[in-house]
């Protein structure tokens, strides 16, 4: 019964890291992507120590995974932060690609 818990833990670990390496892959999600697979890393040390029926390596991953859980919340809370104020900054690259669609405007009326 341990055994197939921990075979879970591990499949449900191993899920999780590939999901955020998937996500990391992608330009636009490559942080929390990456934070989210070093998240669940400390996981698959918990499944571990399910399978070594060891109390201190399935205690230490779980403490990790706690921690790496709660580094990921405040990540992405000061992440959502910055991301607000970047979204109104005059220099994002909407307001570059208005510029350059206004000036190829003024060209193409210019040129006729």
């Amino acid at each position: 019964m341990i055994t197939f818990v921990g075979i879970l833990v591990a499949l449900v670990a191993l899920a999780g890291l590939a999901l955020g390496l998937f996500m990391a892959a992608d330009r636009r999600t490559r942080e929390p992507g990456l934070l989210f697979a070093l998240w669940w890393t400390p996981a698959l040390a918990a499944a571990a120590g399910i399978f070594m029926r060891d109390p201190v390596t399935f205690s230490m991953g779980l403490v990790c995974f706690v921690v790496a859980g709660a580094a990921l919340v405040f990540e992405r809370a000061s992440t959502r932060k910055s991301s607000k104020q970047r979204r109104f900054s005059p220099d994002s690259e909407r307001t570059t690609q208005r510029a350059i669609r206004t000036q190829n405007r003024a060209d193409n009326k210019t040129a006729s």
